[in-house]
């Protein structure tokens, strides 16, 4: 079964994503962890009506390369971030900012209009969320590197 918002391919990601960050580089692969131990980060979308359609998530390491790279904290912060597995408050709302770009590759013009609610840790993400995390219609994986911050998976999963 398809899904009403599609989901993008390495090519658009590098071409949303490659405005913010000079090098990165972008692999589709690798393996998201979900689960509450890994520390996640996900972008909730949501439909008009306000239920969640969509999520974008970075793992921790990912994550924490955003944060840093975005407001060009330190490399080394974005490693102690990631090691902690807790974001500082800038880094947070650098996630903020990412993610709410990343509405741009789960929409295209024939898709109906989503938008960013919030971003979770995914230990606290709303239970509606963490249904469509735990069951997705669609789902793509991609391994991001950032020059100098590391890197990390990203994940876009569709209802």
């Amino acid at each position: 079964m398809s899904t009403a918002y599609p989901l993008p391919d390495g090519t658009k990601v590098m071409q949303i994503l490659g405005l913010l960050f000079d090098g990165m580089e972008v692999k589709a692969g690798g393996a998201f962890d979900g689960t509450p131990a890994g520390g996640a980060w996900l972008g909730v979308f949501v439909a008009d009506d306000g239920q969640p359609v969509a999520l974008c998530g970075a793992d921790v390491n990912l994550a924490a390369s955003f944060g840093a790279a975005f407001s060009m904290l330190p490399p080394n912060a974005a490693k102690e971030a990631a090691k902690a597995r807790e974001l500082t408050a800038v880094m947070i709302e650098n996630v903020r900012e990412i993610m709410n770009i990343c509405t741009r590759l789960v929409m295209d013009a024939a898709s109906p209009h989503l938008k960013l609610d919030q971003i979770y840790p995914v230990k606290f993400l709303p239970q509606s969320a963490a249904a469509l995390l735990s069951s997705p219609k669609g789902r793509r994986e991609f391994q991001v590197q950032l020059p100098r911050y590391g890197g990390g998976v990203l994940a876009l999963l569709s209802g």
